[in-house]
């Protein structure tokens, strides 16, 4: 018993060391209805940028079950700044599984687990709080499959694709 909860403190510990990452701005999931994301729904992000000097890296957090049809997803991501205007609008592909058909995410069982890096170096030109939201764009109405849509934020880091 005591190695069990030995075990679970070590396990906690390292846990929580690994999550504290300074380099961090924005973090958050949003859950997607069980019945499908609908074409028309939008997910919205609220970000409140204070630095406008540092560079930026941006990422989709994605949960998918196996219940997901494709082997690939696009989003409409729109970004709009702190006074309303609307900077732009991307489109982006993330691919969630292989050719072969094995899931790229993470975890076992039927959920996995994806972060995509999308865009890097980003510079944000006014302070203030800007919103991002993001809709599949599939050409399914009602998407199955996806439980969780996040936005990920870090500052720049030029060693994330050296390895």
């Amino acid at each position: 018993m005591k190695k069990v909860l030995f075990g679970f403190i070590l396990f906690s510990i390292t846990l929580f060391f690994a999550s504290c990452n300074p380099n961090v701005v924005y973090d958050e999931n949003k859950k997607v209805s069980e019945k499908g994301w609908n074409m028309n729904e939008r997910i919205e992000f609220e970000v409140n940028i204070k630095d406008t000097m540092r560079l930026y890296d941006f990422a989709i957090n994605l949960r998918n079950t196996t219940d997901y049809p494709n082997s690939n997803i696009f989003f409409f991501i729109k970004t709009i700044y702190p006074d309303g205007s609307i900077t732009k609008c991307d489109t982006v592909e993330c691919y969630v599984a292989y050719l072969d058909g094995t899931w790229t995410g993470k975890g076992s069982g039927r959920i996995k687990d994806n972060r995509f890096w999308f865009t890097q170096k980003v510079i944000f030109p006014m302070k203030g709080v800007y919103r991002f939201e993001v809709q599949q764009a599939t050409r399914d109405t009602n998407l199955v499959g996806i439980s969780d849509v996040g936005l990920h934020i870090e500052y720049h880091n030029q060693n994330r694709n050296k390895k």
